[in-house]
């Protein structure tokens, strides 16, 4: 019986791998050989949140009803009211037109979505199986229907996806589609994601790409991204990702933007991006955003860092910075003599 078990368990695994194969791309014969709605479900990654479509214009912006043909997707992680639940699976929605996807959406489990009736329901879906075919038609389209199958594909649980959203990111494929995968990367794939994003965001030879890698990484989790971004606003060559940087500093929250961005004033040899830091402090939060930049006006800065951390604080309208300006105009106004 040993020998038995030998001999077929080479062929069980050839037949297994084939077997993987042919359910790739029966899923594909599956969906696309009818035209209208086609859904399936898959379980969704844990860091998702709720997948649904949240109505800014309530007092609690709370998931209200999607509609299959709209656009209006979101991913919340937590309203007025607390927490948002988080789904366990997510429904995946693709419309077919002749033989092509024109239409794509996903939605958690638990989301209300309206005209599914209509949708053609597809059981037994192999998640790795979903992942191939949406990466390889996102790779093949372009505008929304890309985009959205990219979401699509970082919301799967599976590891699969991470990969496939690293090959969307290869060079190979143009800027709009690599753009899209590293900020999903950056959104749902934790440490790994995130450090493939900081990879491109220091090494690509697309200013403009390293731009967005810059952004996609203020939004990713798992690694130190706050400390990797001050690195690149400090050496990148281009002036535009170093500027985007120090602002991408001041948005995270993090408690060493305010001194990391009062170096970059004073050390930064680029006026265009001196001037940017200054901004950059305008965006830190309420109240540390305007002792920062009063900070500047009384600190040893230069002067064209001192006017442009005064047109901030004109800009800010916020009673401490209108106080301050109040006390600087009033002390600068000469003295009437008395006769």
């Amino acid at each position: 019986m040993k020998h038995v078990i030998r001999i077929l368990a080479p062929i069980a695994l050839a037949l297994a791998t084939a077997g993987a194969a042919a359910s790739e791309a029966d899923l594909s014969k599956r969906v696309t050989q009818q035209d209208g709605w086609v859904g399936w479900q898959v379980p969704v990654v844990e860091s998702a949140g709720m997948i649904c479509c949240f109505d800014v214009r309530r007092h609690n912006g709370g998931a209200g009803n999607c509609d299959l043909d709209g656009h209006n997707v979101n991913i919340g992680l937590s309203d007025d009211d607390g927490p948002l639940p988080k789904a366990d699976a997510m429904n995946v929605y693709v419309h077919i037109a002749h033989g092509q996807i024109d239409k794509a959406r996903a939605f958690s489990n638990s989301c209300k979505v309206r005209n599914t009736e209509q949708v053609r329901w597809l059981d037994g879906v192999v998640e790795a199986d979903s992942v191939a075919f949406l990466s390889a038609s996102a790779a093949n389209t372009t505008g929304g229907v890309a985009d959205s199958e990219i979401m699509a594909v970082a919301l799967h649980a599976d590891a699969s996806a991470t990969a496939a959203l690293k090959l969307l990111a290869d060079a190979s494929h143009p800027r709009k589609l690599r753009e899209q995968a590293l900020f999903w990367l950056g959104q749902q794939r934790g440490a790994e994601g995130a450090r493939f994003v900081e990879h491109v965001a220091t090494t690509d030879g697309d200013a403009k790409l390293r731009e967005h890698s810059v952004f996609a990484l203020s939004e990713s989790h798992g690694i130190d991204a706050y400390a990797s971004i001050h690195r690149i606003s400090e050496a990148d060559p281009s002036e535009q990702v170093r500027s985007q940087a120090l602002f991408w500093m001041a948005q995270m929250g993090d408690k060493r933007a305010k001194d990391d961005i009062f170096a970059a004033i004073r050390n930064e040899k680029s006026d265009k991006v001196s001037e940017q830091a200054v901004f950059a402090l305008s965006q830190l939060k309420e109240g540390e955003a305007e002792a920062a930049l009063i900070a500047v006006v009384k600190g040893a800065f230069s002067h064209k860092a001192k006017e442009q951390a005064l047109f901030w604080l004109g800009q800010s309208g916020s009673k401490q910075a209108m106080d301050f300006l109040d006390d600087v105009l009033t002390r600068s106004e000469p003295k009437t003599k008395v006769r």
